[in-house]
């Protein structure tokens, strides 16, 4: 058995990155109702580690916490909405495993902002990094919720900008200035 776990994870990485590359849609993960919890707690855990960069541990637990149930009734309600609640396991463990890759993408960058002065020019070019890394992944958002919810990539790009917007604001409105 122990031969079998490293390979599943490999797999699972690899598929991943080819979401990640737009090659391959959520639908090319297994439907595992486990697969997705496990990805929604390591989302949560690697985005905590990266937000605790800034923010002390606790609010950057619940940051998390709102953005993981954000994504959760995003996702659900879009889905619905659209009639293919069926695929909502294969989709977000997609978005939750995209995240996790992000967070780990992002906190070199967000790290290196956070500890030099916003003046100098490795802090420039670590934001505009994290612009680009930013900009990435509402695209593979947007080729996640294409795929699972067989619209353009126009509709796709406007509802990943909207989970964005959405999940920025609400952020804002309920931990002011984190």
């Amino acid at each position: 058995m122990p031969s079998v776990q490293p390979s599943l994870m490999l797999m699972l990485s690899m598929r991943l990155l080819e979401i990640m590359l737009l090659r391959k849609g959520p639908q090319d993960l297994p439907y595992s109702v486990f697969l997705l919890t496990a990805l929604m707690v390591l989302y949560v855990a690697t985005g905590v580690f990266v937000l605790t960069t800034s923010l002390v541990p606790g609010q950057a637990l619940a940051n998390m916490l709102l953005d993981a149930v954000l994504l959760l009734v995003f996702s659900f309600i879009c889905l619905s909405l659209l009639k293919y609640r069926a695929r909502f396991v294969q989709m977000v463990s997609a978005l939750a495993g995209i995240g996790v890759l992000y967070h780990l993408l992002a906190w070199p960058l967000f790290n290196h902002i956070q500890n030099v002065q916003a003046q100098e020019q490795s802090a420039r070019i670590a934001a505009l990094l994290m612009l680009l890394l930013i900009s990435w992944q509402v695209l593979v958002f947007a080729h996640v919720f294409r795929n699972a919810m067989q619209m353009s990539m126009g509709r796709a790009l406007a509802l990943s900008f909207g989970y964005l917007f959405l999940s920025m604001s609400m952020a804002e409105l309920i931990f002011p200035g984190s």
